[in-house]
């Protein structure tokens, strides 16, 4: 009985400290306000595979971040951007292609170095992606000094804490979140 009222204690501890943890990095706002549901939700979901990729690198895992890359193509190849006003069509379309072009990459990637590299690229265009429409919810900004033999590289996350997608399971924790877009 006194172990579990201790841990209950112990996980009411890590998640207060979790969630009062002020985060020092600028807010930005999509560029585009007025965004129909569609293309939110469409945004939301190339966002949601995105972060699958993220986190497979996070493990290790070469195959399940072809999973998310296969499942991000999808998504993509779904949506008609005709529908698209013109000036949003022609931030998407930038974006996305190369949005598809490093996730076709990763998928052709056998080993996760190499997923790196292209997941680097694809989190420049995902950001740019997410600056422009916004995705529906806080997403993070995040860079990793050491990445790369201390070249550094940026990636997009769901929460504020840190989970390096460079690094993998060495340093998973090395970063710091650079802004904060709502």
């Amino acid at each position: 009985k006194d172990t579990m009222s201790m841990d209950k204690m112990a996980m009411s501890d890590t998640s207060s400290t979790t969630s009062t943890a002020t985060i020092d990095a600028p807010v930005i706002k999509a560029s585009f306000t007025n965004v129909s549901s569609d293309v939110a939700a469409h945004i939301a979901e190339v966002t949601s595979h995105y972060f699958h990729v993220k986190h497979a690198l996070v493990n290790n895992d070469a195959a399940e971040a072809k999973n998310g890359a296969t499942m991000m193509l999808q998504v993509i190849s779904q949506f008609d951007n005709s529908l698209l006003p013109a000036d949003e069509k022609a931030a998407y379309t930038v974006h996305i292609t190369a949005i598809k072009e490093h996730a076709d990459a990763i998928i052709k990637s056998a080993h996760v170095d190499a997923q790196r590299m292209h997941f680097a690229e694809l989190s420049m265009h995902e950001y740019e992606l997410i600056k422009a429409f916004g995705a529906g919810k806080k997403i993070y900004y995040d860079h990793c000094p050491m990445a790369f033999n201390s070249k550094g590289a940026n990636w997009l996350s769901e929460s504020a804490a840190i989970q390096n997608p460079y690094m993998g399971t060495k340093m998973p924790e090395c970063g710091s979140v650079e802004q904060v877009i709502e």
